[in-house]
């Protein structure tokens, strides 16, 4: 009964999502985030869910997985594809979206900003019909075109890498950038 409770209290604090940040496993401490802006509180600059899968010059993984340390596939402002490491992971609670374009879907936080096809990061909850983002198809961009963005009831468990400033990791086959550290 004594190793059930431990797992019990964990499940039970995940489950309910509250609205303080859970450090992950990789990370110690979870980043301090402003109350001031509920939208941005507790994932700013955005997440992804559990099963959300991540390039990895290794292959792809889920991004609850990858490890501070550990490498992903980087996509720099020209197209090239690199490798950079993982400064650490952040793991929160937060509502999620669909953003579904002609090119698949992509669940996130409404926070989470993605990469325009013509230039510059928006958040995934200021996109809008039409809109271009840019998807990673054959280990090149190509531009998907939005059609719809739902909003998804409840709060889910997410994940963040932070990679470095401005830097873009491929989620679920999408350019998004990157938790920046938190000193910046």
């Amino acid at each position: 009964m004594r190793r059930l409770v431990p797992l019990l209290l964990g499940v039970l604090a995940l489950a309910g999502c509250g609205p303080d940040p859970v450090p992950s496993k990789s990370s110690p401490t979870a980043p301090t985030e402003s109350k001031d802006d509920p939208r941005k509180n507790p994932c700013h600059p955005g997440c992804f869910p559990a099963g959300t899968l991540v390039n990895t010059p290794s292959g792809v993984r889920e991004i609850q997985s990858v490890r501070k340390g550990e490498n992903v596939s980087i996509i720099a402002a020209d197209g090239t594809i690199a490798s950079g490491s993982v400064e650490s992971v952040f793991e929160t609670c937060n509502t999620l979206l669909d953003l579904t374009t002609d090119a698949g879907t992509l669940r996130t936080t409404e926070t989470q900003p993605l990469c325009l096809a013509s230039g510059g990061f928006v958040e995934a909850g200021h996109l809008k019909r039409g809109d271009r983002i840019w998807k990673w198809v054959d280990a090149k961009r190509t531009a998907a075109t939005v059609s719809a963005i739902d909003k998804i009831e409840g709060t889910s468990a997410v994940f963040n890498l932070v990679v470095g400033t401005e830097k873009v990791f491929v989620a679920n086959g999408f350019l998004a950038r990157g938790k920046p550290p938190q000193d910046r």
